[in-house]
């Protein structure tokens, strides 16, 4: 909940302006202590502003419970992007005709071959050839297919050896039904979702897995999933912490305790500090976008705004990079 500092009515997050008097200036309002604040997280408490506590994960206010990614889900986007990125790529006025056909035409391609079925099996060609059996005569003759001999004396007819045939083993047939539980397969293949897709933590995605506001399936199934998935928790914490830095800027201590809260993504230790080891951002930047966002958005002093960007309740941003912030917060 944020209140307006020109009128005091209260607002939702999400509302850029103050539905009673149009100003821009807000304070946030805790939704675990009520303490009024400014900021990104309680001075009291630390929740986070704009975040209410739903179930066992912190969730935006105001915020729908999120949906389930299905399979259905995963085909609408993948038919649903193409359309969008070529509609983007028409209305775009730097590119030229010649290249807006071609991006089309790589676009339509690529569709088609995923969309259309390939036969991955070729036909087998046989040539027949015809022969000519072997006729057999009467006793008083000899067999068409040998050459016709001089008559000579009969040689003494020795009999063949006996040979008996070894018995052969009949293959044991291999079974071919999985004794796996179908609710354990579906455990996995959403586990496998959620690593591909959202970058999640081992014991996010076992809570998410077993959560009755995520996929509600029982822990056996979720921890059977999380034993068989394909994942790289490492790179996961890495790909998270590259987001952030990427989209909200933050600084590396408050990455750190996002990767490692249990409010948060909940990675291990080793993992998180793998991640900031790691990821490529320019912390000096990063304070001067978070600096710039709270004059033009909060109108706060220069002071207070480096007090925010060195304060451990809130960006944690090192003293050297903090003024650097404000020595080129009007550049």
């Amino acid at each position: 909940m944020k209140i307006c500092k020109n009128c005091g009515t209260e607002n939702n997050d999400g509302n850029a302006f103050c539905t009673a008097c149009g100003g821009n200036t807000f304070v946030h309002r805790c939704s675990k202590c009520g303490t009024e604040f400014t900021g990104n997280f309680c001075s009291n408490c630390g929740t986070p502003a704009g975040m209410d506590m739903q179930g066992d994960r912190w969730t935006m206010s105001a915020e729908e419970p999120k949906k389930k990614i299905t399979f259905g889900r995963v085909l609408l986007w993948i038919f649903f992007t193409p359309i969008m990125g070529i509609i983007a790529i028409w209305r775009a006025e730097r590119l030229k005709p010649v290249w807006k056909v071609l991006l089309t035409c790589l676009i339509v391609a690529v569709c088609l071959f995923v969309i259309l079925p390939r036969n991955s099996t070729k036909e087998a060609t046989a040539t027949v050839q015809t022969t000519r059996p072997p006729v057999v005569m009467t006793t008083d003759r000899v067999s068409e297919t040998q050459p016709t001999k001089a008559p000579t004396s009969k040689p003494t007819a020795t009999p063949k050896p006996t040979v008996t045939p070894k018995p052969t083993k009949k293959p044991t047939p291999t079974p071919t039904d999985d004794p796996t539980p179908k609710e354990y397969k579906n455990a996995l293949a959403s586990a496998q979702t959620y690593v591909d897709w959202m970058h999640m933590s081992k014991a996010r995605l076992y809570h998410q897995l077993t959560s009755p506001y995520g996929e509600g399936f029982s822990e056996d199934a979720a921890q059977y999933a999380i034993d068989h998935v394909k994942a790289n928790w490492k790179e996961n914490a890495l790909k998270t912490a590259q987001s952030y830095s990427d989209t909200m800027h933050m600084s590396k201590a408050r990455i750190y305790d996002q990767l490692t809260s249990e409010y948060g993504e909940q990675f291990t230790a080793e993992e998180a500090q793998y991640a900031v080891d790691h990821v490529k951002a320019d912390w000096k930047a990063n304070a001067l976008a978070t600096a710039k966002s709270y004059r033009d958005n909060l109108h706060m002093s220069a002071a207070a705004i480096k007090n925010q960007l060195t304060s451990a309740y809130g960006e944690k941003f090192t003293a050297e990079e903090a003024q650097y912030a404000i020595d080129h917060l009007d550049d």
